[in-house]
């Protein structure tokens, strides 16, 4: 049994620790409440883009689109990955880059290329020796410029370097919710609503798909940095949070374990001053 010196010296390590894991959840709570509200006031414009998406498909069903119809044979495939610069979030990353490696697997007949976000994509990918484009590797996620993602992998699929696009990221669904999203964004999945009437396109349906197209591909990169970003924030901010909850317990626990010791040292020796006393 440990004595009272070592129980005193371990509750001191674990409110070291709990200060610590107290302080990143404060931090992480802080970020979380900033990246939700982002993601909450970017969804209405999200759907209604959506919409204007859909009806002009409608409305375009017999014109033909890179991005709206894609190409016969698929050879390069880029792979968006999402994940975080730090850790303490639980499963956060490691189930994102499981699922990179099951797409990977999934596509291995293909020349695939990833662009990571994030250092633990980095460092996961440089130990598996996956090929990955440099091109945004060194920014984080939350300071990750959108329109320059969506710029480049446009023209690289316009240029035949990349056939299709896909990402992989968390999506935000509550403060205790995330769903980890596999998803394909080029070429552009056509989603027709029901309309009955027709559209007059101004100046051509050409112009307006060209001038369109890259920018829902833009919104859907900006929505998934976004998604992913509160949520890596909220799954830290929980992780954080049980692993406070806990070190209360530990500290409850050895409290209790350090009392008992010391009053069995208390009894212990007015049991031998009494003794001694009796003796004489």
């Amino acid at each position: 049994m440990p004595g009272m010196k070592e129980i005193k010296s371990r509750i001191k390590s674990v409110q070291s620790t709990r200060q610590i894991t107290n302080a990143m959840e404060i931090v992480s709570t802080t970020k979380f409440k900033k990246y939700s509200k982002l993601v909450s006031e970017s969804r209405p414009y999200e759907e209604s883009m959506k919409n204007i998406l859909a009806h002009i498909a409608a409305g375009v069903k017999y014109e033909k689109h890179p991005l709206f119809d894609g190409r016969k044979e698929v050879k390069s495939i880029a792979i968006l990955v999402m994940t975080s610069d730090r850790g303490l979030c639980g499963s956060f990353n490691s189930s994102t880059l499981k699922e990179l490696e099951k797409l990977v697997k999934k596509l291995k007949n293909k020349n695939i290329t990833i662009i990571p976000f994030g250092r633990k994509a980095i460092d996961f990918i440089s130990k598996k020796k996956y090929n990955f484009s440099k091109s945004f590797s060194k920014i984080s996620p939350e300071a990750m410029n959108a329109g320059d993602i969506s710029i480049e992998i446009v023209d690289k699929y316009n240029n035949h370097i990349y056939d299709e696009v896909y990402v992989i990221y968390n999506k935000f669904i509550s403060a205790l919710k995330y769903d980890l999203t596999c998803e394909r964004i080029i070429p552009i999945t056509r989603i027709e609503a029901e309309i009955n009437s027709e559209y007059i396109f101004e100046p051509n349906t050409e112009y307006i798909l060209s001038a369109l197209l890259p920018r829902f591909i833009n919104l859907e990169v900006y929505q998934a940095i976004l998604n992913n970003t509160a949520s890596e924030h909220s799954a830290r901010k929980n992780s954080m949070s049980s692993a406070t909850d806990n070190a209360d317990e530990m500290i409850k626990t050895l409290n209790i374990k350090y009392n008992r010791n010391r009053q069995s040292a208390i009894t212990q020796e007015i049991t031998e001053i009494v003794g001694g006393a009796s003796a004489l």
